[in-house]
């Protein structure tokens, strides 16, 4: 089984732009992760998987993949 494809910063600018009507300046970026940093995942290049849009709390959350 091939293992999914990481996102890259052009995606990830893609992703941004295509999402820029529902993305204010003033959003926060949240990740979903533990505090001690004691482990890295990819970020998923498929936004179902990594990505998400909190509108009401004013928030991009992004997902890591446990890979």
């Amino acid at each position: 089984m091939a293992k999914p494809d990481v996102i890259t910063v052009a995606a990830m600018k893609e992703l941004f732009t295509e999402f820029q009507d529902k993305i204010k300046d003033d959003f926060q970026i949240w990740l979903a992760s533990d505090e001690e940093g004691n482990q890295f995942s990819p970020m998923l290049e498929n936004p179902e998987l990594s990505f998400a849009i909190d509108s009401e709390n004013r928030r991009i959350i992004l997902y890591p993949s446990g890979l």
